[in-house]
């Protein structure tokens, strides 16, 4: 056991079989090549700053399963490393945290080492709100941020997945992703993201598209509601047509089956708002008169 600078905190050398990760670890992903190239640090190196854990929560788990001893609070990337160098053990800080206060202290510690991509520092965010009793307030205030930045990095996952997937393999970063939000129509915002990735657009101009189609959706949508008050337009002559190639389709198909032998009466009449036509055709083929 290694004494640090500061008194009260002490580094454990731990099995990293009896670590694990956290479950609220808002980092999702992990670049392969990084890992290995952090790996090959650490075996140069060593480690330059400990991994910070805590105790468990004791979980039921299959027989034949080892339930692990200490949950990651920071430094899962620093543990993956080490796993890949062969390491059978890290120095470890073991801090007394209950699962809020460890999700807590894992986004603040990704946020400090702008570890975290936006659209996973929104979903951390969002996590804290539903595992706490923060109001929105109370949680920009801890994290040091003004309520509107902490509701415009929640907004962003408003984004459906498949668009949030578009925007970070493109390379775009949060204003272009704030900017895709002007656009309401989700074919639009769809095919916006498409453009500014294709065209590799600056944040600037991304927002000046999407000004553009947001404007542009508004104006079909209005024009829309506008057709749908207007009071519908009597096409008399088109109707005229339409029923003159009924009626004589309909002639053409009771010529065809009195030819084949059956049986057809039909009675029509006109009144000024419709027309009524009576047919009454035989099942069976009329023997023709000898």
């Amino acid at each position: 056991m290694l004494q640090t600078k500061k008194k009260t905190q002490k580094i454990h050398l731990l099995a990293v079989e009896e670590l694990a990760p956290n479950g609220m670890q808002p980092r999702k992903m992990f670049s392969e090549e990084g890992l290995l190239a952090l790996s090959e640090s650490i075996k140069l190196h060593g480690f330059l700053q400990p991994i910070t854990v805590r105790r468990a929560d004791p979980s039921p788990f299959p027989e034949g399963i080892t339930a692990p001893t200490f949950e990651i609070i920071a430094g899962e990337r620093r543990w993956r490393a080490a796993k890949l160098a062969g390491l059978e053990k890290v120095p470890c800080v073991i801090r007394e945290a209950d699962k809020e206060e460890s999700a807590y202290l894992a986004l603040i510690e990704n946020i400090q080492r702008k570890d975290l991509g936006f659209f996973e520092e929104a979903e951390a965010l969002r996590n804290l709100l539903l595992m706490t009793d923060y109001s929105q307030g109370e949680l920009a205030e801890k994290l040091s941020i003004s309520p509107s930045a902490l509701s415009n990095k929640l907004r962003l996952l408003s984004l459906p997945g498949n668009q949030r997937e578009m925007i970070l393999k493109a390379g775009l970063g949060e204003r272009h992703a704030r900017a895709f939000l002007k656009i309401r129509d989700d074919a639009a915002r769809q095919k916006a993201i498409r453009k500014a990735a294709e065209e590799g657009l600056t944040a600037k101009a991304t927002e000046a598209l999407a000004d553009s189609v947001a404007g542009a959706v508004t104006a079909f949508t209005e024009e829309e509601k506008e057709v749908e008050k207007a009071p519908p337009k009597k096409h008399r002559v088109c109707l005229i047509k339409d029923l003159r190639f009924f009626f004589n389709t309909l002639e053409r198909s009771l010529s065809l089956l009195t030819e084949a032998g059956f049986l057809v009466e039909k009675q029509q009449s006109e009144g000024e708002e419709a027309f009524e036509i009576s047919l009454r055709i035989g099942k069976q083929k009329q023997e023709p008169p000898r």
